[in-house]
């Protein structure tokens, strides 16, 4: 792998369906699953297994760095690899962001944001 891969084709797959998914997201648990889950299967579909879980990632809002990769995450070389040398780990950090965003969002705005969805 050269330090020209990138991930931008992967990212434009998920993204539709991440942002929709966060957008809804009625609780702060809902989009730590989201984001967890949508982060896993994107790294299967990189190393071509089923292997991850969402709980081989953490979210964590109130960090600088929003999430952190778990044991079986750092000990994938294609994924150390991928994350080194590509866009990935820009990607990723992209969706945490929008993940914190939403976070934060519910934590201010309970109400408001239970009363919009169940008008949908």
């Amino acid at each position: 792998m050269t330090s020209n891969t990138s991930f931008s084709k992967l990212e434009k797959n998920y993204a539709p369906d991440f942002r929709n998914k966060i957008n809804m997201a009625r609780s702060t648990n809902d989009v730590y699953d989201v984001f967890c889950y949508t982060v896993a299967s994107m790294f299967n579909e990189i190393t071509e297994s089923k292997k991850f879980r969402e709980s081989d990632i953490d979210f964590y809002p109130e960090r600088e760095c929003h999430y952190e990769l778990g044991v079986n995450l750092r000990r994938e070389p294609l994924i150390v690899e991928c994350l080194d040398t590509s866009d990935l780990g820009r990607i990723i950090g992209d969706m945490a962001q929008t993940a914190t965003n939403r976070h934060t969002h519910l934590l201010k705005h309970p109400e408001k944001t239970n009363s919009k969805i169940m008008r949908h």
